[in-house]
């Protein structure tokens, strides 16, 4: 680290060594964002106007290239919580204005805040988003008689629009932006310091892991918001083998399994068999999560499939950072759209006449979309069409308006569902769905089959029925015109 420019601070800090032999054996890269990290670490407290002076947030961003970022935007809320909390202590620190009564000041205690704000110290050379911090910014290590001291330069000509600050944050950036006074009365001093735990140079890819190893591995946060949070982990391996992601994946299969089961625009709303009860709903909940999990949700391991919602795409290398709300959006836009052309072209589809209308074809157990087998090749279909042509057809360009919450509103999904109709790629999702309604979906016991269709069908009933309907499926939407043909007989290339 070099010496600083201009001096305006000197911190004093402890230098340990947090490091074991073995570790050097580990797979580094030789560039970032995987670089051997550094053997010691800093510790040391500072105020915090002054900390956040010196630091920067890279949050998850759509508008820059590259896997940069490990935070999602920050919850007002949040920091707002953490302000009263520090103010007042708990639980006098949660109650509502109302609630303050004079009684109630009994509960008030201090609200210590004693685990230590996480951050990176860049190097001079170190870039971000395609800048580099400049050389009168950077903080300089240094010792004296056997004692450390951060050497703090001049910041006034910071400039968070062309510059980098020396820090970034890994983790505690709510807290620590919960004593800035843009966000509410300020009523804490300056002064009140936080203890900070430093990294030096640490590749982006080591803070995403340490951010992980500080929310999620020790404490059992709800795992479905985990697979919200940490997108830069959702290709990581090792995670997936250690079991979390997959508990993950599970987790926000079985919400949105449930979003799809309660909003009142889902074309599933209360169809889906949530609790394995007969005559409850037509699929289970159970196998509308496997059907999650094996298309939208795939990871792509090893030769597996690689799903929307899950696997790393080009050319970021990384999963879309689509919410909860997004993602259920999604389904469901997909799944109107569908019913939408049933009903509109029950006169030129053939299956659909056979049932009598498009009511009584949509309601028929015969029906293959009331069928676990159905709603899988559904799914299936539209994650291998989309995941293709996600960074041509711009999906990661649609994005959320709000701060997601832990828990996933249906008015989250409602608004979702207003903007996805706006979106870039919603004409790809008509015309998906026009051509999907063109496919025969009833099942070897619908009306109307001859014998030799009803053989063709009887194999979607074995094991292996689901890549049989769904390359079944692929072959009418190739046998059609315009884009959907030709990306559908892209991806059944790639299946032989």
């Amino acid at each position: 680290m070099k010496e600083p420019h201009t001096v305006t601070a000197r911190v004093p800090v402890i230098r340990f060594k947090q490091w074991l032999e073995q570790w050097d054996t580990f797979p580094y890269g030789d560039a970032a964002p995987r670089r051997k990290p550094d053997q010691f670490m800093l510790m040391f407290a500072m105020p915090a106007a002054q900390l956040r002076q010196l630091c920067d947030v890279y949050r998850r961003s759509h508008d820059h290239g590259g896997p940069e970022g490990i935070q999602r935007a920050r919850d007002e809320a949040r920091t707002a919580r953490i302000r009263e909390y520090v103010k007042f202590g708990y639980p006098y620190g949660d109650l509502k204005e109302p609630q303050r009564t004079t009684d109630m000041l009994g509960l008030r205690k201090p609200g210590w805040l004693p685990t230590a704000i996480v951050v990176n110290i860049l190097r001079p050379d170190d870039e971000r988003r395609g800048r580099k911090l400049a050389d009168r910014h950077a903080v300089a290590l240094t010792e004296q008689n056997g004692n450390f001291f951060l050497q703090i330069p001049d910041q006034t000509d910071l400039d968070e629009e062309t510059s980098l600050a020396p820090f970034e944050v890994i983790d505690g950036q709510h807290r620590l932006w919960a004593f800035d006074p843009a966000t509410g009365d300020q009523e804490i001093p300056d002064d009140f310091s936080f203890p900070v735990v430093a990294f030096v140079g640490l590749d982006i890819a080591w803070q995403a892991y340490l951010f992980w190893s500080i929310n999620v591995s020790p404490k059992r946060i709800n795992p479905s918001h985990a697979f919200d949070l940490y997108p830069l982990l959702r290709g990581e391996e090792w995670l997936d083998r250690v079991g979390e992601l997959t508990v993950y994946r599970e987790a926000r299969a079985q919400e949105l399994t449930s979003i799809l089961q309660s909003h009142p625009a889902s074309p599933w709303m209360d169809r889906i068999n949530m609790l394995g009860e007969k005559g409850a709903g037509t699929v289970s909940q159970a196998a509308w999560i496997r059907a999650l999990l094996a298309t939208l949700m795939a990871t792509g391991r090893g030769t597996g499939r690689r799903g929307l919602f899950s696997a790393p795409i080009l050319p970021a290398d990384e999963p879309l950072e689509w919410s909860r709300a997004q993602q259920a959006a999604f389904v469901i836009e997909l799944g109107r759209l569908f019913i939408a052309e049933v009903k509109e072209g029950e006169t030129k589809h053939a299956w659909i006449r056979a049932f009598g209308d498009a009511e009584k074809a949509l309601a028929d157990r015969r029906n293959l979309l009331n069928q676990d087998m159905g709603i899988r090749a559904l799914l299936g279909v539209a994650n291998e069409i989309f995941f293709r042509k996600a960074s041509d057809w711009r999906l990661d360009v649609w994005r959320e308006s709000r701060v997601e919450n832990p828990e996933t509103s249906l008015d989250d999904v409602t608004e979702a569902l207003g903007s996805i109709q706006k979106a870039h790629f919603h004409g790809y999702m008509v015309s998906l769905a026009n051509e999907l309604a063109s496919a025969d979906w009833r099942s070897f016991d619908g009306p109307g089959l001859e014998k030799e269709q009803k053989d063709q069908k009887r194999i979607y009933r074995g094991s292996g029925g689901y890549v049989a309907l769904r390359n079944d499926t692929l072959e009418t939407l190739a046998q059609s015109e315009g884009p959907i043909a030709v990306i559908a007989s892209v991806v059944l290339s790639e299946l032989e």
